[in-house]
């Protein structure tokens, strides 16, 4: 390939918690080497559609860690409780800073209209 290295970091679970190439990042004394002549992009994906690490070391290898793993582990976060007016005071905080960034955009090209129309005359 390029000549550059992969390299991955993990967690004291040995979970792969990042992935990187040589080509970008200098790897740390920690850091395993899982390919020595990989080309310069790190293309694995370490996370799953949940947002969980899908890979672990193990043995001296990467390893994908099973279903049953991956299940266990979410089950067990911690769940965020948001009450029914906490979402609706946070999507009226959205919602009020979008008409603010809206105004700003059409006060910016009622403006830009006044001086483009000053510059016929």
């Amino acid at each position: 390939m390029d000549g550059y290295k992969h390299y991955v970091r993990i967690d004291v679970a040995g979970i792969v918690t990042h992935g990187f190439s040589s080509a970008f990042e200098t790897p740390e004394s920690s850091d395993i080497c899982i390919d020595e002549h990989a080309g310069r992009h790190f293309t694995l994906q370490l996370r799953n559609e949940s947002l969980q690490y899908k890979y672990q070391w193990q043995n001296g290898a990467l390893a994908e860690r099973s279903q049953v793993e991956l299940d266990a582990e979410w089950a067990g976060r911690p769940v965020a409780q948001t009450t029914p007016e906490e979402k609706l005071a946070a999507l009226t905080a959205q919602l009020k800073k979008q008409e603010e960034q809206a105004a700003a955009v059409s006060a910016d090209l009622q403006a830009f209209m006044e001086y483009f129309m000053s510059k016929g005359d």
